[in-house]
Parts: structure tokens; C-alpha cells; sequence
């Protein structure tokens, strides 16, 4: 027997035509086409080819089109535009997308949509959502709310069913505010949206945390005070959005109109303290900052938010002021003095309160209490608090506690401190404010049953009638 029979010839090495593979491929994509896709489908070596050939072709006057004649063309561009968005460097040189280009992704018939590439368009819409990545966010409002609507719901995963389930909801004019109205009680705004399938780190989730704060204190009672959202505002108050307000700014405003069209104009007790902590005190004279927070603000719109805080002013210099008096002989004085600084108050007689304490005082407040009175204080060892106002006539008034007499000037150029009233929180002597006698145009004892008669009768004879106590 030969043995060449037990030598066998060497295979050849396995081939696979060109052509068949390709077909191969294309029967793959048909198939992937009628799947609702997870992710996007584009590779990484991909969409740097298509960034390429857009960064280098349209700057030679080649079309949009002509850059981006590549097989899977719709899904890629929707790949790149949900990839390289989030970059301001990319949408320096990626085309914006606008209604022309969206209209060349997804066609004119949003019902004809390929399942994969309704679910990018999605992605999309989530993930960037706002018109300054999204020009076309007008269009993919209706794009998507008919896609979704005219989907079969046999064909969908879990997911995609609770998109076309709330396709009038999700992909509506002002989205995020109407989410922002399914909130429970309890609810966290992760909660709410996972609820909808709207994923982290998505522009649509921060956009749906902004409605639902501001949404909570639009309908917040006027005799309520929401803890949980007052810290979320305080821990994001300087997030600009879409409005273009920062967070803090949005909600003050919200305060102050619902204090003007549901209170009288008049800022609930159980509110006040927001107005500072949201924003800044609206008193202290620094431009940027009231640009920033207030700059939305008409004068009366202010006014309102200030006579809020002149009050706290004003009630915390009464409780020093009893606290002063308690066991001194001029403790009889205190309901009197609280009287006539309350009708001061409530004849809208006061344009500013400002307070000034004792450098032991000031040590003992909390941070918190700090922001909301804005006081300044006093060096040395002199425990007198001061509140000075501003009144209406240019009148300036200082009152102090323990037994100082009410000092009164006329006009700004007579108050004694120069640039009291423009300058921020900060220390002065005790002797600034207690002005001699002589020095005064208004200086009123707290003695006897009508001393605050006596004030009264001061102010005629300089022609300026206040009816305090009518």
C-alpha cells in the first residue's frame, strides 16, 4: 500500500466573498432597524470619521448633505449630535440643529420613523433638551408626540411604552412644567422622573427639578413654609434657567407676585426670611448683586420685599429693646416705644429699617440669622443696639435701647454717619449714633405720658404732618 495515501494536501484558508458579506451586513441592519435600539449604534471610529469629513468639508463649501453621505446616515448624525452637543467646542464647528437639518434626519413624516431612530430622536430630546443645543426643539415636540402615537404598542419594550403612553405629556410645549404637575406628596424629582423613563444626567431631568421647585412654591399656602424645597432652592440658587434667572431669583419672584396678587402686597411672616436666603437682601447697595437677583424686579415689586424685611428689622430691634428695659426703671417706657415704632411701620411711614447691635450680640447670631437681618454692629464693649429708619418727608430716625431718646434729622445730608445708607453691613462706634442734642433736629425724650405727642408736635413745626395714631 502507498503511503502517500496518509498524507493529506493542506486546506485552503476559509474566504468569504466581498459581496456576500456585505449582504450579509445589510440583513443585519434590516433587522436591527425593526428593534427598539438601547444605546446609540454608532461606534466611536465612526463618528470621528463623520466628524471629520464635517470639520473639513463644509468649511470648503461643501453642503451638509455631500458631507454626510454615509451609509446609516440618519442613525450616525443622531449618534453625533447626542454625543458631541454636550461640548461647546463641538457646536462651534457641528451645523446647529436646526428645523432643516432635523427635517433631513427624520424626514417629514414622523409616522414612518424607523423604531431605532425614534428612540435616538428621544435619547436626544432628553439628554439636550432646551433650545440652545436644540434649535429644533419646536419641531421634535410634534415629531416625536406623532412617532410615538402612531407606534405599535405590541412592538414596544417597556420603555418605549411609557414614552408613547405619555407622548401628549413628555413631547408637549413647556414639557417639564407639565411632568412637574404629576409630583405627589413624597415624591423625590428622581422618583418622578424614573417614573416617565427620562434617564440621569439628562438637560430634560435638570429642567424637570426647576419646575417642580418652582411648581411647589407657586402652589405652597400663604400660611406654609416648604423645608424641603427652601433647601433644595438655597443648595441650587445660583442654576441659571432657561428664563435666564438663576434659580434663587425665580423663586423670590414667585414670592413677592404671589404676595402682591394674594396678600395684599403684604409678604407672609413664614416667608420672609426666603427673600434673603434665595437671593440677597434687596437693601444692600451693590449693583452686581442686585443685578443678579433683583434685576427682574420692578421698584414696587422690590418695595414689597423690602417692607417684609424691614419688619423682621424692626420686630427684632423691639424684642432687644424690651429685653433691655426688663428691671430698669425705664421699663415702663417699652409699650410705648413699641407702639410708636409699630405705627411708624404699619402707616407706611418707613422706607428702610437697618439694624445695628452690640459686637456681643452679633458674635451669638447664627449664620442664617446674619443673611436675613443684614445687621452691622458695634466695636467695644457697649451693649446699646440701634435701629436706624429711613422715612418718608427726609426723615431719618435713630432709636436705641436702655434709655437713649429718639434723635431725629431732616434730610440725608444732616443724618451724622456719611454713607450710612449706601454702604453694606459693618462696624461702627457707639458714639456715631448717639448725636448731641444740639445737633439734632428732632430729639425726643422717652418721658412722661406725651412724649410721643411731643415727637408729633416736633415734626409740625418743621410742616410735616404724620397721623401716626389716627
Amino acid at each position: 500500500m502507498s503511503s502517500d495515501i496518509f498524507h493529506l494536501s493542506s486546506l485552503r484558508p476559509p474566504r468569504l466573498d466581498d459581496q456576500g458579506l456585505q449582504k450579509a451586513i445589510l440583513r443585519l441592519e434590516k433587522l436591527n432597524d425593526g428593534m427598539e435600539s438601547t444605546g446609540v449604534n454608532s461606534s466611536p471610529d465612526v463618528l470621528e470619521e463623520l466628524r471629520i469629513t464635517l470639520k473639513e468639508g463644509l468649511p470648503m463649501g461643501r453642503s451638509f448633505e455631500e458631507c454626510t453621505a454615509v451609509k446609516r446616515r440618519e442613525s450616525r448624525l443622531l449618534g453625533l449630535y447626542l454625543n458631541d452637543l454636550s461640548s461647546p467646542e463641538a457646536r462651534t464647528w457641528l451645523p446647529p440643529l436646526n428645523y432643516d437639518i432635523a427635517e433631513s434626519i427624520l424626514g417629514k413624516d414622523p409616522q414612518t420613523l424607523k423604531p431605532h431612530l425614534r428612540r435616538l430622536a428621544t435619547q436626544l430630546y432628553f439628554t439636550h433638551y432646551g433650545r440652545e443645543r436644540l434649535p429644533c426643539l419646536e419641531s421634535l415636540f410634534w415629531m416625536l408626540e406623532s412617532a410615538w402615537l402612531s407606534a405599535d404598542p405590541e412592538k414596544l419594550d417597556p420603555v418605549a411604552k411609557v414614552w408613547a403612553e405619555n407622548a401628549r405629556t413628555l413631547f408637549a410645549v413647556n414639557a417639564p412644567d407639565i411632568v412637574a404637575e404629576s409630583w405627589k406628596s413624597g415624591m423625590s424629582v428622581n422618583e418622578l422622573a424614573d417614573h416617565f423613563e427620562i434617564h440621569e444626567g439628562s438637560q430634560f431631568r435638570e429642567r424637570l427639578l426647576e419646575a417642580l421647585i418652582l411648581n411647589r412654591l407657586r402652589k405652597m399656602p400663604l400660611t406654609n413654609n416648604d423645608g424641603e424645597v427652601n433647601d433644595q432652592v438655597v443648595s441650587e440658587k445660583d442654576r441659571v434657567l432657561a428664563s435666564g434667572l438663576r434659580l434663587g431669583a425665580a423663586a423670590v419672584q414667585i414670592l413677592v407676585k404671589r404676595s402682591q396678587h394674594e396678600n395684599h402686597s403684604i409678604v407672609p411672616v413664614c416667608w420672609s426670611d426666603q427673600l434673603v436666603t434665595f437671593a440677597c437682601d434687596p437693601r444692600i447697595p451693590n449693583n452686581q448683586m442686585q443685578s443678579r437677583w433683583w434685576g427682574w424686579a420692578t421698584s414696587s415689586e422690590k418695595d414689597v420685599a423690602i417692607r417684609a424685611l424691614n419688619k423682621i428689622s424692626l420686630e427684632e430691634f423691639i424684642r432687644l429693646l424690651e429685653k433691655s428695659l426688663v428691671g430698669t426703671p425705664q421699663g415702663h417706657q417699652f409699650p410705648e416705644r413699641k407702639n410708636l415704632l409699630l405705627k411708624l411701620f404699619e402707616k407706611g411711614l418707613v422706607n428702610e429699617a437697618r439694624l445695628v447691635i452690640s459686637s456681643r450680640i452679633y458674635q451669638g447670631l447664627n449664620a442664617r440669622t446674619r443673611e436675613v437681618l443684614g445687621p452691622s454692629w458695634l466695636g467695644g464693649s457697649q451693649d446699646t443696639s440701634f435701629v436706624c429708619l429711613r422715612c418718608t418727608d427726609d426723615v431719618y430716625l435713630i432709636e436705641g435701647t436702655h434709655s437713649f431718646s429718639l434723635r431725629g434729622f431732616i434730610g440725608s445730608d444732616a443724618f451724622p454717619i456719611k454713607g450710612y445708607w449706601d454702604s453694606s453691613p459693618r462696624q461702627y462706634l457707639d458714639s456715631q449714633f448717639r448725636v448731641h442734642e444740639g445737633r439734632c433736629q428732632l430729639y425726643q425724650r422717652h418721658q412722661g405720658r406725651y412724649w410721643a405727642w411731643g415727637f408729633i408736635q416736633q415734626l409740625r413745626r418743621r410742616h410735616i404732618e404724620w397721623e401716626i395714631f389716627g
